[in-house]
């Protein structure tokens, strides 16, 4: 069942190490990336429309936070797009560096919904 190995990708940690798979190449690194931030950015619209839906009047702090992520995904999706460009040489620090900014949103995002689901009515 081809569906049995997604959902096991899935719970997996976002960005794995040591899993000795085979080299991605830096367009499907950058592509992989990009899903990740659409995943993101999904999720944070689901959340929006529970705060908007919701009629809970005290989401100011919340909104600050959605909205400071909906930065950083625009800074995510920009430095995804110089990841091609980056020198030999900088590639691994590059490459570290961005697995580091999606393992912090990923964990933001994480946080947020969290924050909201003890709020929101379900």
């Amino acid at each position: 069942m081809a569906s049995k190995g997604k959902k096991k990708a899935a719970e997996g940690p976002a960005c794995a190490d040591g899993l000795n798979l085979p080299r991605q190449t830096r367009e499907e690194y950058v592509a992989s990336v990009l899903q990740q931030i659409g995943a993101f950015e999904e999720r944070l619209d689901e959340l929006e429309s529970d705060m908007e839906t919701s009629g809970w009047d005290d989401i100011g702090d919340y909104r600050g936070q959605l909205d400071d992520l909906r930065v950083k995904m625009k800074v995510l999706r920009s430095r995804s797009e110089e990841l091609e460009a980056v020198a030999d040489s900088a590639w691994p620090d590059a490459y570290d560096e961005m697995e580091e900014s999606l393992v912090e949103t990923a964990e933001s995002v994480k946080d947020l919904a969290a924050g909201l689901s003890m709020v929101l009515p379900e």
